[in-house]
């Protein structure tokens, strides 16, 4: 057997293994529109890189026929795919977002494992859900004491009101503040022509069932997106690309 058919033999088995694992990243733990949102695609983009790239092209390198020692060659990268593909795999596991949860100004997308489910003070499923996770707002302690034991637990190094699930509550409850926060879509200080565009193609797809279109800052990610809502029932529709914050601010 030539180097070049045993390399496509390789890509073709890492392109089952890449295309299995990559069903259950987009279909189960990062549906539409997670992958971008929680930052996840360089990780995604390494792994299909490793296993239909490098791996394939070491064995084109390595493999000649007769060769003293090619099994264990062979064999190193192998090891060394299948150990790739389990640690990113786990990575992108024990990061994927499992809450959207609302907090002064913007939703962000967070993972079990940054906060404290247990402290949750109603069930989570009785909720709206996005993306299938599911939508909690995290309302400011109102009482006057919490809140003074609140802000002095941040300069103890506690989580941010987002990340502390005492605090959280259905969607629906925190509707007022919610809403108060959406800007209209149309007032959306564009940057550029792209950003223009793209709140056009918002308006364009969403604007006949939704004529009261608004956006919400993502916050905790590396660039500025926005959440597409209906301003009127809260309802979340897409992901904007396009940058929500006041350009003064940015």
């Amino acid at each position: 057997m030539s180097r070049f058919r045993a390399s496509f033999i390789h890509l073709c088995i890492s392109a089952v293994l890449v295309a299995a694992v990559l069903g259950i990243i987009l279909k189960v733990w990062y549906p539409e529109p997670l992958l971008e949102v929680a930052g996840a695609f360089p990780v995604v983009r390494l792994l299909v890189l490793v296993h239909l790239v490098i791996g394939p092209l070491l064995t084109l390198v390595v493999y000649l026929p007769g060769k003293a020692g090619l099994k264990f060659d062979l064999t190193v990268i192998g090891i060394l795919q299948i150990a790739a593909l389990f640690y990113g795999s786990y990575r992108l596991y024990d990061e994927k977002p499992d809450y959207l949860v609302f907090a002064i100004d913007r939703v962000e997308f967070l993972s079990s494992k940054q906060i404290d489910v247990s402290a949750m003070q109603f069930d989570g499923t009785d909720t709206e859900r996005y993306a299938k996770l599911p939508q909690v707002f995290a309302r400011p302690p109102e009482n006057p004491e919490e809140h003074r034991r609140y802000l002095a637990s941040l300069t103890t190094g506690q989580p941010d009101l987002e990340r502390r699930a005492e605090y959280w509550e259905p969607w629906a409850a925190g509707a007022v503040a919610i809403r108060n926060r959406v800007k209209p879509i149309d007032e959306i200080e564009v940057s550029s022509d792209r950003e223009r565009e793209n709140i056009r193609l918002a308006i364009a797809e969403f604007g006949a069932s939704h004529p009261n279109l608004g956006v919400l800052p993502i916050g905790g990610i590396q660039r500025d997106l926005g959440m597409l809502i209906d301003r009127d029932t809260l309802e979340i529709l897409d992901m904007l690309d396009a940058n929500p914050w006041p350009l003064d601010a940015s």
